[in-house]
Parts: structure tokens; sequence; C-alpha cells
């Protein structure tokens, strides 16, 4: 049995609340479809994508993959997820695939080199140290403080995830936010405001990897 820990805090310039949730699943084969040529492409333009860890890089591919065509995103990766996984089909299910259908295409993010930097610094801080998952770092530094001094201003916020199967699993259940009524997390990876990104991974413990997004509206 995995568990899937997935944590969302949202910064806005008046307020800040965190939400979190814990979805235990059985170890079973995920099915992947085939690659998405455009968001490929798009990625690999992306002065800082090299940079990447091979997890974030994936971390990045799924996460622009839904945001550039939402429904096939539903079609080919979630469907698929959902037959595999029964106790996923809940009713946030079905509002993800409506949602999906109603928010068309979207804007793919780019990367924002700074913000590249706090999500890996984040992601090696936590998972190099095995530390309490959260948005603080080891040295007690909120995310509200990491963000103003890398000079992000406004409209930021961080989702974490701890997964143990693949990156496009922990993907979809971002999307999903099973157990969450606010669904914090499907609203900003579906925001079409929030257009920069830094994703960063680290592993944590045996056979888990710590995920990190740091999502941004345009900053210049």
């Amino acid at each position: 049995m995995f568990k899937f820990l997935l944590v969302l805090l949202l910064l806005l310039p008046l307020f800040s609340f965190s939400q979190l949730a814990m979805i235990e699943l059985e170890e079973r084969e995920v099915p992947e479809p085939g690659p998405d040529m455009a968001v490929v492409n798009w990625n690999r333009s992306q002065p800082d994508y090299e940079k990447l860890p091979g997890e974030a890089k994936q971390l990045l591919y799924w996460t622009n993959y839904a945001r550039n065509n939402p429904q096939k995103f539903w079609d080919s990766a979630i469907t698929p997820i959902l037959a595999i996984f029964p106790t996923l089909n809940r009713p946030e299910a079905i509002s993800l695939k409506a949602d999906l259908w109603k928010c068309g295409s979207l804007p793919m993010f780019t990367l924002n080199d700074i913000l590249v930097g706090t999500a890996q610094s984040h992601a090696s801080d936590i998972g190099g140290k095995h530390a309490p998952l959260g948005h603080n770092s080891t040295n007690g530094t909120d995310f509200g403080s990491r963000m103003k001094k890398a000079g992000i201003k406004n409209c930021a916020n961080e989702n974490i995830s701890l997964s143990g199967q693949t990156v496009l699993l922990s993907t979809i259940l971002l999307f999903l936010d099973i157990g969450l009524p606010g669904l914090g997390h499907r609203k900003a990876l579906l925001d079409p405001g929030l257009r920069e990104i830094g994703v960063g991974s680290a592993v944590y413990g045996v056979d888990q990897y710590f995920l990190v997004q740091d999502l941004a509206c345009l900053q210049k």
C-alpha cells in the first residue's frame, strides 16, 4: 500500500491558507499515454528545462499536458487510472471531468528561473533531510518569506506531493483533490491567471519522491 500526501498552500496578497489530504492506493501498474510532442517541444524550449531532475521534468510534462488539452488528459490519462483504481471514482472525479470540459485549452506554464530555484531548493531541503512534510524550510522559514526573499511579489502558491508510484498518478491526484472541499490544487492548476511555474523533486525515504510546484502569475 502506497500513501500519497497532497498539500496545497495559497499565498495571495491579503491572506494564505493550506489544505492537506492523504490517499492510500495499492501498488499497481500505471499506464501512460504516448507522448504529446507539442508539450514535449514546449517544455524543451524553456531555458531552465535541462536543469530539472527527471521527476520534476515529468511533473512539468503532465501539468502542461493537462493544461494544453484538458479533454485529452481526461480520456487518455485519467480514465485508465479510474479503471485501475476504482476507489478514485468519487464525486471529485465527476466534477473534474466537468471542469476539464468547461475550461478548454489553457496556456501552458512557462518556467520561471526564480521559481525553479525555490521549488528545487525546497524539495532538496525537505527530501534530503527527510524532514516533516510542509511548506516551511527546515530552518523555519515559511513559504511567504521564501517567495518574498526570492522576489516573487504576489499571486503565488505552492503544491507539494509525496508519491510512491508514478509522477502521472501524483499529478492526477492533485487534479482530483479527493477529500478537499475547496478543490484548491485543481483550481490552481486550471487557473488561466497562473502562467509561470517552478518544479522540483527529491528522493524521500525509500521509493518515494517529494514533488514541489511553485506557481505564480506573470512576474514581468
